[in-house]
């Protein structure tokens, strides 16, 4: 089964001269895990989690005042925090496969691009243990109906 069944088509993104004042909000109001880095062809260049976005603001938290804060989100870039290569396969690429090269990689997450290498989606290991927990309670409801 390709992931196009079962990835996130409506993705947020940003870009690596975006402030982390915007990502901030972008993670907040979207309640998104990974917002994927763009450029001008919407062709991704990177990745920023929220464990990317803490790992930066951490040690200003306890020591810095609001204002300092809140004045570091507005001079600090995305690009200075995104993970990048970033891994991305086509809509074709198998379940199995993408749950093979999260683990093998280590990642949470895939993006999934078209021809051009422009950003369609994104695909974590949520969706794929959600799929997997689906298609085994199904066998489990057709096993017992036939009982």
């Amino acid at each position: 089964m390709p992931l196009a069944s079962i990835m996130s088509r409506k993705v947020q993104v940003t870009t690596e001269d975006a402030s982390l004042a915007s990502l901030r909000a972008l993670l907040v109001d979207a309640k998104f895990q990974h917002v994927p880095v763009v450029n001008s062809l919407q062709q991704p260049i990177g990745i920023v989690s929220v464990k990317d976005y803490f790992k930066a603001v951490s040690a200003l938290m306890n020591t810095a005042s609001e204002s300092t804060i809140e004045l570091y989100l507005q001079k600090r870039k995305v690009g200075q925090i995104m993970s990048s290569p970033v891994i991305s396969v086509s809509q074709d690429t198998g379940i199995l496969q993408a749950a093979s090269i999260l683990v093998e990689r280590n990642i949470s997450c895939l993006l999934v691009i078209d021809a051009q290498k422009r950003l369609i989606g994104i695909v974590s290991w949520k969706d794929i243990m959600r799929r997997i927990v689906l298609a085994q309670q199904k066998k489990q409801q057709e096993s017992a109906q036939k009982k």
